[in-house]
């Protein structure tokens, strides 16, 4: 999954979740400030919680801007979201082709629309070297 922030005027940022590396204190900042586990916190992104997306991508944020305040890091709704990596839109499509509650008319204007989206997304996919790997900053939750 790859986590977007492109703040109105700003430079869009992306996020591959499954190349970021993570550290212990950034997961238990996630943990104070939205009172999930961080399990339960990403497993919520996938589903669509704005209270985890919010907070994970404040924490990716922090990393270049170390004094952000959780209370700061206020994005429009429409300026942080999620989409799926190219392999991810693969598992979705397949889902689809095979799904037995579609007639053939909803599997075919789905697919297009799937086949649409996955266009978009390996256009905006990060390369995997513009990643950080790990924090430049440890993320404080009482900074909040």
């Amino acid at each position: 999954m790859i986590l977007i922030y492109e703040p109105q005027g700003g430079e869009r940022r992306t996020w591959n979740l499954k190349e970021i590396r993570f550290m212990s204190s950034e997961a238990e900042t996630v943990e104070r400030s939205t009172g999930l586990e961080w399990q339960e916190a990403k497993a919520r992104v996938v589903k669509g919680s704005m209270l985890a997306l919010r907070a994970i991508v404040w924490v990716l944020v922090k990393r270049d801007e170390p004094s952000l305040r959780y209370t700061q890091f206020d994005p429009a709704e429409t300026e942080i979201g999620v989409d799926f990596d190219t392999e991810e839109w693969a598992v979705v499509r397949d889902e689809i082709a095979n799904s037995p509650d579609m007639d053939d008319e909803q599997r075919a204007a789905a697919l297009a629309q799937i086949d649409a989206e996955a266009a978009g997304a390996e256009a905006t996919e990060p390369e995997t070297d513009d990643i950080p790997k790990d924090s430049a900053a440890e993320a404080s939750p009482t900074a909040a």
